[in-house]
């Protein structure tokens, strides 16, 4: 907790699945790990962590009240920063890697938004998670372009993919906490309703997918656990929330995630 607080490290644990399970399945996809890659998982780490002394910062100044931590959140925020661009200038300048500036520039946008959602207490709702997570998941395409050197409809297939697998979290945990905390109906009536489009949108893409032969059935079966455990919870909801468990839970999901959407891509090489 010491070393956490000390190097304000991101506090949701959600966040950090959703920035490295798309990492990893970028490189599992590439089938190669090398220089580049390793200068890239440096640089959009020190850009992910960066976030939580980003924040502190700035909600300081909005507010005017400078304190010892937030100004040691300041000093923090420049080194991440100087970290992320050292390791990251190599990938242009040296490897050619070009189309990670575009990236670069859209995470530092979407990092910039979120950040100010945050500062005004707006970065909780079902938009500006969705947000976030498109942000986060951009380490897809980066990797597998970082390992492979080269920049194809895969990569874009890749951050579509985990976009679309991270933001059922979303709105599945959302679902469990407003039935069990909401104390409007309407606010219930509406969250199960935005899973139900959600994953009825997410389930019929995947079907037309497969039926088109655009992605192999693997792609589907990555996506059945949350799919099955979002259907169980509309059908039959739970009494309890144990966020502990969910949490475990959507781990093991993403992991199998990250094991079929690998074979969905190998079994297209």
């Amino acid at each position: 907790m010491k070393l956490r607080s000390a190097l304000k490290l991101p506090k949701e644990h959600g966040a950090w699945a959703m920035f490295y399970i798309p990492f990893v399945l970028g490189l599992l996809v590439a089938g190669n790990f090398n220089v580049p890659s390793l200068l890239l998982l440096i640089a959009a780490t020190a850009a992910f962590i960066s976030r939580e002394s980003l924040l502190i910062w700035w909600r300081a100044r909005t507010r005017g009240r400078q304190t010892p931590s937030s100004i040691e959140a300041g000093r923090l925020l420049l080194v991440y920063l100087l970290i992320a661009v050292t390791t990251g200038a190599p990938l242009i300048f040296v490897y050619k890697l070009y189309w990670l500036i575009p990236l670069a520039l859209a995470g530092t946008v979407l990092l910039l938004v979120n950040g100010w959602q945050a500062t005004e207490f707006e970065d909780r709702t079902v938009q500006s998670e969705i947000l976030a997570i498109a942000g986060l998941t951009m380490t897809a395409p980066a990797a597998f372009y970082a390992a492979s050197g080269t920049w194809t409809a895969s990569a874009w297939w890749l951050w579509a993919l985990s976009a679309a697998y991270f933001a059922s979290s979303v709105f599945y945990v959302k679902l469990r906490v407003t039935r069990l905390h909401a104390k409007q109906i309407e606010d219930k009536r509406r969250a199960q309703q935005q899973c139900v489009v959600y994953h009825s949108f997410l389930l019929c893409s995947l079907v037309a997918l497969a039926m088109t032969r655009s992605l192999p059935l693997f792609a589907l079966i990555a996506f059945a656990p949350v799919l099955a455990r979002t259907l169980r919870s509309l059908l039959s909801p739970e009494p309890h929330l144990n966020l502990k468990q969910i949490g475990i839970a959507e781990i093991v999901y993403s992991i199998i995630f990250l094991i079929f959407t690998t074979l969905t891509f190998r079994s297209m090489i």
